[in-house]
């Protein structure tokens, strides 16, 4: 890939899109055409393997890096990136409830960059949290990355 596609500085629209089939086209209109983000990282995307790989595709960006909950119809996660940029999906090691997603991306100037994407559901506690902070160090070191960046969206509580 052409050194002049790797960007210093990224833009992130992350959403907790309850829905992906159901909001795609919101997400789209209100987020991503007004403020043409390189990276769309959404969460609660009640996505399932019985949905195709190429479901809401955005022109200009890659197909969805998706983390389906397999037993579970809410939850998951869906990250896709710009055309262009250096990203690879990592495959991570960890518990199974836990609803993380983790890629490497390179700059402009070759630094590497680790992106952990992270739904907490209310029930799971500081388990996602405590998984992160435990193993950040050892993932930067084994991906060769520099920085990292991390979001970490979770559900509000609901009104008792």
């Amino acid at each position: 890939m052409p050194a002049d596609n790797r960007k210093d500085n990224l833009t992130i629209i992350s959403a907790n899109v309850r829905g992906l089939q159901t909001n795609n086209g919101d997400l789209n209109h209100s987020y991503v055409i007004p403020h043409n983000p390189d990276i769309i990282a959404t969460v609660e995307t009640f996505l399932n393997p019985f949905i195709p790989n190429n479901f809401g595709k955005i022109k200009g960006y890659s197909a969805w890096h998706r983390s389906d909950r397999v037993h579970n119809t809410f939850g998951g996660i869906a990250v896709c990136f710009r055309d262009g940029l250096a990203v690879m999906a990592l495959d991570i090691n960890m518990e199974e409830h836990l609803q993380l997603s983790f890629f490497k991306l390179w700059t402009r100037n070759m630094d590497t960059i680790l992106l952990c994407v992270c739904y907490r559901p209310q029930w799971q506690g500081s388990d996602p949290i405590n998984y992160i902070y435990g193993n950040l160090d050892s993932l930067l070191l084994q991906h060769s990355c520099k920085f990292t960046l991390h979001h970490v969206r979770g559900s509000k509580p609901t009104p008792g």
